[in-house]
């Protein structure tokens, strides 16, 4: 089965205006351009991803970086917690190359709230004014059905996620400025992530449609 890779974009437009470019790098993969708001409400969306600011600007590129990291890059659970999570579910899944052990709690123990399904609002309210560990586990970013304030809110509550199914960034495709500036995003993305320069003026006209 032919692999998929999604381009992200602030816009779909955005995200498409690098297909022709960077599609020849992924032969054997088909690549979905999509912006990252489609991205995050699509369950079914690609686990590899191509970051693609619309290098209009540096300030909008490391805001679009910024929340992409936000919202859509979390870690995967340690390994530890994977291993068992795995086993409830009857899985023999190996936990993704890099996942670090989770850290104890004061007893000495590892605890995780594991949330299968989607993620509602309600259904994180109710968990943040519970007991329960804040550490949480979700399927996907793509099954946490919660807009920003409340993400900020649980944030605040020292609500910390992770996820069974991390995604992963396979490229970056920057603007001659943005790449300039990685002492700006460095800490936004892994270290091994490649970046390609796509000069000004190599991608199709970006006009304003979302």
């Amino acid at each position: 089965m032919v692999g998929r890779i999604a381009l992200v974009g602030p816009t779909t437009a955005v995200a498409r205006s690098f297909e022709a470019r960077l599609a020849p790098r992924f032969p054997e993969s088909r690549v979905l351009p999509v912006s990252l708001t489609r991205f995050l409400s699509d369950r079914r969306a690609p686990t590899r991803v191509v970051l693609c600011p619309a290098g209009l600007g540096l300030a909008d590129d490391l805001a679009f970086l910024a929340d992409s990291r936000r919202r859509a890059l979390w870690p995967a659970p340690g390994a530890d917690l994977f291993r068992a999570i795995a086993g409830l579910r009857g899985s023999h899944d190996e936990p993704p190359v890099g996942a670090m052990p989770s850290a104890a709690t004061r007893s000495g123990r590892r605890t995780a709230l594991l949330l299968e399904g989607d993620v509602t609002s309600e259904r994180a309210r109710g968990a943040a004014s519970s007991a329960a560990p804040r550490q949480w586990i979700a399927e996907r970013v793509q099954r946490v059905r919660i807009e920003e304030p409340l993400l900020e809110e649980l944030r605040r509550l020292g609500i910390r996620w992770s996820v069974l199914e991390p995604v992963e960034v396979v490229g970056l495709a920057a603007s001659l400025s943005l790449a300039r500036a990685r002492r700006r995003w460095a800490r936004l993305l892994p270290s091994s992530v490649p970046v390609w320069v796509i000069p000004a003026g190599s991608k199709f006209e970006v006009r304003g449609s979302k």
